[in-house]
């Protein structure tokens, strides 16, 4: 929550598949400095808090981001059927990636599935720069609201005191 309303407004603001690449180069490094530092037995409990900080605020921009960029890639007639399949995707990662990531520590070890997680950060940004949809910056307003007035907004609507129609038309 500390995050999520400010990085949905800041995502609103600038280009989406750049944002979308550094999130997930930098968690990639993030995790590759683990099992480097593993490697050197210099790993010590408060990287790790700064590396599952760092991920997890790359992750909820990035979401924020990619979230957005929907929009930008599909027909608005097939952004249902991409939101659905979304979601399942999401769903079968929530399920399955505890088991995986458990069956994959056990098989190769704590600090080389910690690697893979880094090499699947680059995998995710490889796949993002190969999107060939040209994405339009977006409008620059010069009446837009505050990135604070926004984030206010955001929290009304989820609150479910605010109509957003009436915050964000212009």
């Amino acid at each position: 929550m500390l995050f999520s309303l400010p990085a949905g407004a800041w995502c609103d603001r600038v280009r989406k598949r750049p944002l979308m690449m550094a999130t997930s180069l930098i968690s990639a490094a993030a995790m590759v400095s683990i099992p480097l530092a593993a490697s050197y037995d210099r790993l010590t409990l408060m990287q790790l808090w700064v590396a599952a900080f760092v991920v997890g605020s790359c992750h909820v921009v990035g979401m924020a981001a990619s979230l957005s960029y929907i929009p930008h890639l599909l027909p608005s007639h097939r952004l249902l059927e991409a939101d659905a399949k979304l979601a399942s995707a999401n769903t079968l990662a929530d399920i399955g990636d505890p088991a995986l990531a458990g069956a994959l520590i056990g098989l190769i070890g704590a600090a080389r599935a910690v690697a893979a997680d880094a090499v699947s950060y680059l995998v995710t940004a490889w796949c993002t720069l190969r999107i060939r949809s040209p994405e339009t910056a977006p409008s620059p307003r010069t009446a837009r609201p505050s990135l604070r007035s926004e984030t206010r907004a955001g929290r009304g609507v989820l609150l479910g005191r605010r109509s957003v129609v009436g915050h964000f038309v212009s």
